[in-house]
């Protein structure tokens, strides 16, 4: 039997492509999971999502990748001429629940151990899976199922994850006649797929003297000749012999609560994801002491697609994608004891933090992309090597904020079968990240969710589900008493 012909060589992974690819083989990130939960006119049928699923492969041609040379500082993706959705599905009923909490713990368990796994294949087979999760019947007034978008992040950023499910649940509301249905699960690609453009080919950054200079100087000088960093909380050092896995707590905001907050954050000139920051740091100084937490440092990821320049393909431009950048906030020890002082205003407080981060997150998007830390990513030569010497070592940042805004799912209506009513966006276990990950989103005309992801015994669970507790209860206590805290 002759040998399988070698997959075709695409173009090689951007920077931040690979970031996130040399991440995979040493097995300390895996993937994103982006999941929707959509209200049904009736059980989704195979075919019928196989047809759906279909349109949107066609449209993203980074579904229809794998990637070359993953354990290698050289990755590029590859041709895959055929792809059989079969690969790519699962179904997934949780019987079981006796009541909504238990399935919508099931679910985030779910979505934890979808973070977990390895992509099997990743030369031929595209690293991405599409899990359909079933509730008990009756459980809900209506018919609802959990989708599961689990992917590579070398394929797809967060904005990705949400323009993936509007493509889908666009689909879904398309009719298709049931011949299509039957053969839309083998989809096949003879023509070697454009692809989106590498994103330092896209967005003309220009670097500053200072900032190049500093950025060589951190990368390219002994530690011994840096500047002390400060001591901040970061749970505990980057560890890669640490079993990964995941663990995933949403919070779910209600629209009407979401509405008291984006006002609130409006008329104290401010965002709802400088809020959100200012809460995460409430809660941690609150339950963490002194001196394990003098201070901390967040992590801001932007989404980069405002910056593309006239060179790209526009037509590429809404397809999933990786562009993204980002910024930190520090959190000096002044103001975490400004928290913790039992006598302080600490709502005055809150929002005083809340602008500073949303006026530094708008002072670092004015400014891209000059100076964007992203750009330096060019003077990584070894990854493996880059990455292999934070094990043993302090993490950089306390947690990050991941906002992806607003998902448009349409109400179900009588010419449609499919709505949108809940997200759950989360990252995977960052190893060599910040400890803490927070997914943030919400649907139009719907409520706000907050995915918290921690890897299991890199955090303590009581000091996550105190975070997730505090968020309910702050936001919560601020939508009936217009006070955060009492």
């Amino acid at each position: 039997m002759p040998p399988s012909p070698q997959p075709t060589r695409l173009r090689p992974l951007s920077h931040i492509e690979r970031y996130s690819s040399t991440r995979h083989p040493l097995g300390i990130y895996r993937c994103v999971v982006f999941t929707c939960r959509y209200q049904l006119a009736s059980p989704l049928t195979r075919p019928q999502l196989y047809a759906a699923l279909a349109s949107v492969v066609r449209a993203h041609p980074t579904l229809r990748v794998g990637i070359l040379g993953q354990s290698t500082n050289s990755p590029a993706f590859s041709h895959v001429p055929e792809l059989d959705l079969r690969n790519h599905v699962a179904f997934c009923s949780v019987d079981d629940a006796a009541s909504v909490g238990e399935y919508e713990d099931a679910v985030a368990d779910k979505q934890g151990w979808r973070h977990d796994l390895l992509w099997q294949n990743i030369e031929t087979q595209p690293p991405w899976q599409l899990i359909v999760v079933r509730p008990p019947q009756g459980l809900f007034p209506a018919y609802h199922e959990d989708l599961l978008f689990g992917y590579h992040h070398s394929i797809a950023d967060g904005t990705s994850g949400k323009v993936f499910h509007e493509h889908l649940l666009a689909a879904l509301n398309t009719p298709l006649d049931s011949s299509h249905e039957e053969a839309s699960r083998l989809l096949s690609f003879p023509d070697p797929p454009l692809l989106p453009e590498a994103q330092q080919d896209v967005i003309p950054y220009r670097n500053t003297l200072p900032f190049i200079l500093d950025t060589l100087w951190h990368g390219l000088a002994p530690s011994w000749l840096h500047f002390p960093k400060p001591c901040i909380w970061y749970s505990r050092n980057i560890d890669f012999s640490l079993p990964y896995k995941t663990r995933v707590l949403p919070v779910d905001v209600a629209p009407s609560v979401l509405s008291s907050l984006i006002t609130a954050s409006r008329n104290n000139s401010t965002s709802l994801t400088g809020l959100l920051h200012a809460l995460t740091l409430v809660s941690l100084s609150l339950r963490l002491p002194p001196d394990e937490a003098p201070a901390f440092v967040a992590d801001t990821p932007i989404n980069s697609r405002r910056y593309v320049g006239p060179a790209a393909d526009p037509s590429l431009l809404s397809t999933l994608r990786v562009l993204i950048s980002g910024t930190s906030h520090t959190h000096p020890p002044p103001e975490v004891s400004s928290v913790r002082n039992a006598h302080a205003d600490l709502d005055g407080i809150i929002w005083t933090i809340a602008r500073r981060v949303k006026n530094e997150l708008a002072a670092t998007m004015s400014r891209l992309p000059v100076n964007d830390p992203i750009s330096g990513l060019d003077y990584i030569s070894d990854w493996f090597q880059y990455w292999r010497k934070k094990d043993g070592h302090p993490r950089d940042s306390s947690w990050e904020i991941s906002n992806i805004g607003v998902l448009t799912g349409d109400p179900l209506s009588q010419s449609s079968i499919a709505a949108i009513t809940r997200i759950i966006f989360t990252n995977g276990s960052m190893v060599a990240g910040p400890p803490i990950g927070l997914g943030v989103g919400s649907v139009s005309g719907g409520g706000l969710n907050i995915g918290i992801s921690w890897q299991q015994n890199a955090v303590s669970e009581a000091l996550i589900k105190g975070l997730a507790g505090d968020l309910a209860s702050y936001i919560d206590a601020f939508h009936e008493t217009g006070k955060f805290k009492s």
